[in-house]
């Protein structure tokens, strides 16, 4: 699973820990390379000490077909094969520490909790236009809503920006699951997805 975060959830949070932005995410996504193996069900228990500060990241990602390294814009917006929605869980007390040594995420990022049904992009109409799904993300924790957000809006890089920097080095085989990032709308009165 790749996962790219969007400018405006990235800006967030590294302002509440007091880090610096770096000057390329605004040109080029920021990714990393998540979880691999077994994924959380959908209202699944996330599976945490208290003390490493569980948050949940409400996302859409894609799911896509056979893509080579290097693809076209037209091939990358081919092999998108499903959209689904992901729990993207931050271990934040964790995360700090494991950027601090300049390697990347490992034990601050644990299993993510994927949708209880995909879509293909024509289902969505013409809410799935330009690499972008267009819709609300209402996000709710123990019965208290805390966003509700607009998909594709203020997502700063499309789907195909991020599948083709994604493959920059390397293909993804069917079945990869690339995220969006954090669903984050600039306007804060939508409240938040994380």
């Amino acid at each position: 699973m790749c996962i790219r975060d969007s400018l405006s959830h990235m800006e967030r949070v590294r302002r509440a820990r007091g880090a610096e932005m770096p000057p390329s995410a605004r040109t080029e996504p920021v990714i990393y390379q998540g979880l691999s193996d077994r994924n959380l069900a959908w209202c699944e228990d996330i599976p945490a000490d208290p003390a490493w500060g569980a948050d949940l990241e409400g996302e859409l990602a894609v799911i896509v077909g056979d893509l080579g390294p290097a693809p076209t814009p037209e091939q990358a917006l081919a092999q998108v094969r499903l959209l689904v929605l992901v729990n993207d869980v931050s271990l934040r007390a964790l995360i700090p520490g494991e950027l601090a040594k300049g390697f990347g995420f490992f034990h601050g990022k644990p299993a993510s909790a994927f949708g209880p049904f995909a879509v293909t992009p024509d289902e969505l109409g013409a809410d799935w236009r330009e690499g972008r799904a267009f819709g609300r993300l209402r996000v709710e924790v123990n019965g208290q809503v805390r966003g509700e957000l607009r998909t594709g809006d203020d997502q700063d890089f499309s789907f195909v920006d991020i599948l083709r920097y994604a493959t920059r080095t390397r293909g993804l085989g069917a079945g990869s699951i690339v995220g969006a990032g954090t669903v984050s709308n600039r306007d804060a009165a939508r409240g938040v997805a994380c």
